[in-house]
């Protein structure tokens, strides 16, 4: 069909012959023929082309993060047996993708090929498809076009941002909790006898060594030897009633992300883990980079999901129920009572457990009534994991989560969105 070009030439065309016919000057009359003509010509230069393009789409690297630059090579070859001529190519791209996709190319000789690369920049994680391509054909003059669809889709996936966090060290004592690689002395459910030393904030007030605090006047901790488990399990909450998710706030995206930042640490510091979600499929304990990539895969393309009951409920038991382990990790959206109460059970069976928070009433537009009830809420839930001996860190919309992974704010949380007295 005519281009917009075409079209006025077509227009300009009708024009002259007209004034031509009416003002009796045939000369005017055949310039008007001649540029109608011109106008056929191109049509049927475009449709009658015995040109066949092949499209080969790859994409680079096939799984990349959010945020990254991802590169989209077109080869085109012309199978047909004459030139191809001038073409626009555009390539589909999907929502929350950014980049221009659409450029021109000149004529492909027979048999001829021709490379094209692009770059894509993802905004969010997911799995995303490129495609189909469209192809709108040109005659030199750009009088007229030819649209056709080829290259099906290409699909590529985009794992969540990763924010680098250093490994914390064990609650009471002043060195990295990679210190040993075989033992390690802790102040939890221990096989032998160690040692003694002065109390610590932090220490278990059960590990008190009488006696000596008697002798000494101070607080003593029995300290003892314990075969160093590294092992650690992250648990997701993805139950959508406990987060927001609203496109330009939402506490599900910032959970991924920290789900992530954990994976990415144990997996540099030699730890095995496992992945738990509240309701989707999780992963088993293993380490290495095959498990790492896994585990990625999984955050890439999780999704909040429903749930009649409280899911979360049932995953803190089954973790609690296994062997005893190094760490457990805990990543929720609204912190309610019920889950701070199992998650303090938990502090018994693990030697760490880290509870970050994303409550929902932080995130999203709601009123400033329902935050400050949220507030009240959050800070009765986290006083009663620290006082089980759990550490808690609640993130609103702007706290990055290697800055809160500190002993100063690591003892309950903040409180910036706690009603003020002056408004009550």
């Amino acid at each position: 069909m005519p281009t917009a070009r075409g079209w006025s030439i077509v227009g300009a065309a009708v024009a002259l012959g007209l004034t031509g016919r009416a003002l009796g000057a045939p000369e005017i009359e055949r310039l008007g023929v001649a540029l109608l003509a011109l106008v056929v010509i191109a049509i049927v230069v475009v449709r009658r082309g015995r040109h066949e393009l092949e499209i080969e789409r790859s994409i680079t690297p096939e799984r990349s993060q959010a945020g990254g630059d991802v590169t989209v090579t077109l080869d085109i070859k012309n199978k047909g047996r004459s030139t191809a001529p001038l073409m626009l190519l555009e390539d589909r791209l999907p929502r929350g993708v950014h980049g221009t996709a659409r450029f021109i190319l000149h004529g492909i000789e027979a048999g001829g090929m021709r490379s094209a690369t692009y770059q894509i920049a993802p905004g969010r994680r997911g799995r995303f498809e490129v495609g189909p391509s469209t192809i709108r054909f040109m005659d030199p003059f750009g009088l007229a076009r030819v649209r056709a669809t080829t290259a099906g889709l290409t699909s590529f996936l985009v794992r969540p941002q990763l924010e680098p966090l250093t490994m914390l060290t064990e609650r009471g004592q002043r060195r990295a909790a990679t210190a040993s690689v075989l033992r390690q002395p802790i102040g939890a459910i221990g096989e032998d006898f160690y040692t003694l030393r002065e109390y610590v904030e932090g220490d278990d007030l059960r590990r008190i060594h009488w006696p000596s605090t008697a002798k000494r006047g101070r607080f003593i901790i029995r300290q003892e030897e314990t075969t160093w488990n590294t092992t650690a399990t992250i648990l997701l909450d993805d139950d959508a009633a406990d987060h927001s998710t609203d496109p330009g706030s939402s506490s599900f995206e910032r959970a991924i992300e920290a789900a992530a930042a954990f994976i990415d640490l144990y997996h540099q510091t030699g730890y095995s883990w496992r992945l738990l979600t509240a309701v989707a499929a999780g992963s088993k304990s293993a380490r290495g980079p095959e498990h790492w990539g896994r585990c990625m895969d999984l955050l890439a393309t999780v999704e909040p999901s429903r749930s009649s009951d409280d899911p979360m409920l049932t995953r803190i038991a089954e973790a609690g129920s296994t062997m005893a382990q190094s760490t457990l990790v805990v990543i929720v959206g609204t912190l309610t009572p019920d889950v701070s109460s199992a998650l303090g059970a938990c502090t018994r069976r693990f030697r760490e457990v880290i509870v970050v928070s994303f409550p929902a009433h932080r995130y999203g537009d709601r009123v400033t009534r329902a935050r400050w009830a949220g507030e009240k809420d959050l800070l009765a839930a986290q006083q009663m994991l620290v006082r089980a001996g759990a550490r808690v860190v609640t993130l609103g919309p702007e706290d990055r989560l290697s800055a809160a992974l500190t002993p100063a704010r690591m003892i309950g949380g903040e409180t910036p969105w706690e009603r003020k007295p002056e408004l009550a």
